[in-house]
């Protein structure tokens, strides 16, 4: 057999649908990232070493509310860990409002504990209202946050009735379905 049809052979035997897909490259790719972003969602936190243990805290809140386990006893909790300077804090603030302003009938609290020292505080509700909760500062909130080793803001933590931390994420939408099953469901 000549070179030539060699060559013809070789061109028949190919079909015409067998060119280059980006298709056959770009769907195992897609299953990898997939299968990378689940395990990288899955994955065990430095924070959930703090899930199931009992929330026992005592402070005095910037308005001068004395917040501990005893009172907060009974009542579903989200502690907020905020600052003023934090674009994405102020931003779950409003988030946490609505979700406040929803479950205002219910046994539901949330408590705040900024980085901020209390004259930046101070500073800041010049501007704006005061938030509807108590919130840590100063001491209070530095010992709070070193005890929870909360090294990036926002953080929340959720606390079920009982006062035991059941969830803790970077901020109130990780968390609200969970809020709202424990405040409606016990």
């Amino acid at each position: 057999m000549s070179d030539q049809s060699q060559i013809s052979s070789v061109k028949q035997e190919t079909p015409a649908n067998a060119s280059f897909s980006p298709v056959r490259i770009l769907v195992p790719l897609l299953v990898i990232l997939i299968g990378l972003l689940l395990f990288w969602n899955l994955r065990t936190t430095e924070y959930d070493e703090f899930v199931g243990q009992l929330f026992n805290y005592e402070g005095v809140s910037y308005t001068g509310e004395v917040i501990n386990q005893e009172n907060l006893q009974g009542s579903v909790v989200v502690i907020n860990f905020w600052a003023t300077y934090c674009p994405y804090c102020l931003e779950d603030i409003v988030d946490l409002k609505d979700l406040q302003q929803e479950l205002r009938h219910d046994d539901f609290r949330i408590i705040g504990v900024s980085s901020d020292t209390r004259e930046k505080l101070d500073e800041f509700f010049q501007s704006r209202d005061l938030l509807p909760w108590p919130s840590f500062c100063g001491a209070d909130a530095v010992s709070l946050g070193q005890m929870y080793k909360v090294s990036t803001i926002p953080r929340v933590m959720l606390l079920d009735r009982e006062g035991v931390i059941v969830a803790v994420a970077r901020g109130i939408d990780d968390i609200k379905g969970q809020v709202l099953r424990l405040v409606h469901d016990g």
